[in-house]
């Protein structure tokens, strides 16, 4: 129930001083999870924010840290706060003219929140499911010290800004000084990288000969499966490493690669342009090189034949973006499926057209959907959705109202299953790590390439966006995917490929499965079978 406490009013101390408390002594500090149930301009359905400081405000005031669209007529400019009170938090009413619900139940002033509960802002508006995390990861100090600067930025430079670049040049000094004691110290971790190397060339070779094995006459089951088991082990022993170095190592391989380039660790603020979030510039090096590989898919028309013959032909104006691809070095072409069966996914988006498209395609009739993907390197592959490669084991049938009558349409789940690949003649691509997909460590940095709300396809060559994200939780979730937080990605990303550094080098560990719908999944690649 509510307590009786001080009158709230917006504190700079209340943000810079748990802001500082966080960056610096994460260790002892909890932090809180919300999760936006609604899409809107500035968030999508799934996305989270972790918030690290005492004190924020949710409404249309740009200064909010969580910030509604114009569009949220209902919302307040400043609608409600959550600050720390002790060792909870409790949800405060600003707003004279809109309400605010906890659970259903309108706030008539201030409520103190439990783990799970709902936050609606206004009859009908937005939700936001508060998250206090658990166990290992219910401390500050549990997220990365780069992710703890860049949230420090985000939510103290809402309302602070000025005093927000302050702040960080301090906290950049003190980690400085941190860093240029600590970065070179640590020989025994550069002893498990070297390790990591060589076992990682024995794994690719191992990988080489499977696939030969396999690709034979009569392949050696026998053979193959002792190789597999092999293979299996030495990506154990790189997992074991992983863990002993990746906590410091990543943090001070970022730490000093932000002084190399910038001489600071305070970021320029981001655009408020919504696809300026999504996408940054490809980095140089290895990374930037990979990007003759990456396609961008684009619908050209669809042809459809009705259950009593009837047909027509869908032809689109301008080729439409309708996701992105990647080619591996095996000869196929990936995508995830949703991109170019979208009809078998149509609940998601609440497309009438599709919901129709499914029904035809499930009872007697076709659909053709008619595909080019273009790469930077000027590779054109043209195919149709009766030419890749699906898996619809886990597609249900579900009934559904339609008018008056109750129809049944075929699901597709944003589960593993959700990709696509097209075989190629093609002898070069994107070297792809099956063992370590299914394996990686929460928190492991993870990036990303695709063609954000179509950009990119339009430049001479063709230029894919680029953006990260990190594993959110050891090994697969419940779907068997990789979930992932911090998730920057936009439309456009979907089917896209999802990098991770491995010792060293880059490798393709997952296809990103919804970069608008399902976001923050990702599909290892050991599923695309």
């Amino acid at each position: 129930m509510a307590q009786s406490t001080q009158v709230y009013r917006r504190s700079m101390s209340a943000s810079i001083g748990s802001g500082f408390g966080s960056v610096l002594g994460g260790s002892g500090r909890q932090y809180y999870i919300l999760e936006h149930k609604n899409n809107s301009r500035n968030y999508r359905i799934g996305e989270s924010q972790e918030i690290i400081i005492d004190q924020i405000e949710i409404g249309r005031d740009p200064k909010c840290q969580v910030h509604f669209d114009e569009s949220f007529t209902t919302v307040s400019r400043r609608h409600a706060a959550i600050v720390k009170a002790g060792d909870t938090w409790k949800l405060i009413q600003l707003s004279n003219t809109n309400p605010t619900f906890l659970n259903g139940e309108k706030v008539e002033r201030e409520w103190h929140l439990q783990n799970g509960d709902e936050i609606q802002l206004s009859f009908g508006g937005p939700k936001l499911g508060f998250i206090i995390p658990a166990d290992k990861k219910k401390t500050v100090g549990s997220i990365k010290m780069s992710r703890r600067v860049n949230l420090f930025r985000q939510q103290v430079g809402k309302p602070y800004a000025k005093a927000a670049i302050i702040a960080g040049l301090v906290i950049g000094l003190v980690l400085v000084a941190f860093a240029g004691k600590r970065f070179f110290s640590n020989q025994n971790q550069s002893k498990l990288l070297r390790e990591n190397v060589q076992i990682s060339n024995e794994l690719e070779e191992l990988n080489q000969q499977i696939r030969s094995l396999a690709s034979g006459e009569q392949p050696d089951r026998t053979a193959i499966k002792a190789m597999q088991q092999q293979a299996e082990s030495l990506a154990g022993v790189i997992i074991q490493n992983n863990v002993q170095t990746n906590a410091f190592q990543n943090e001070m391989d970022k730490l000093q690669k932000k002084l190399n380039t910038t001489g600071s660790l305070v970021q320029s603020p981001a655009s408020g342009d919504e696809s300026a979030n999504s996408s940054k510039a490809a980095p140089a090096g290895e990374l930037k090189n990979y990007s003759p590989f990456i396609f961008a898919i684009t619908l050209e028309k669809t042809a459809i034949t009705f259950q009593n013959g009837a047909s027509k032909i869908i032809e689109e104006k301008t080729p439409r973006i309708v996701g992105s691809g990647f080619l591996l070095d095996d000869g196929r072409l990936i995508t995830a499926r949703h991109v170019v069966e979208p009809w078998y996914f149509f609940e998601v988006i609440n497309e009438p057209d599709l919901q129709e498209l499914n029904l035809v395609a499930m009872n007697g009739g076709s659909v053709v959907s008619f595909f080019t993907a273009i790469s930077s390197s000027g590779k054109r592959f043209t195919f149709n959705n009766t030419n890749v490669q699906v898996n619809r084991t886990s597609d249900r049938l579900e009934s559904i109202q339609s008018g008056k009558a109750i129809l049944v349409v075929q699901k597709g789940v944003f589960d593993d299953t959700n990709w696509a690949y097209i075989p190629t003649h093609e002898k070069s691509g994107l070297k792809f790590n099956n063992m370590l997909s299914s394996n990686l460590q929460a928190g492991m940095e993870l990036e990303v390439f695709g063609f954000p709300y179509g950009k990119g396809v339009d430049s001479n060559p063709v230029t894919p966006g680029y953006t990260t994200c990190q594993v959110a939780r050891q090994g697969l979730d419940d779907y068997r995917t990789i979930r992932v937080m911090n998730d920057h990605t936009a439309r456009g990303f979907d089917g896209g490929p999802v990098f991770i550094r491995n010792n060293g080098f880059y490798q393709i560990t997952g296809v990103l499965s919804g970069s608008a719908f399902a976001k923050g999944r990702v599909v290892p690649v050991s599923a695309v079978n």
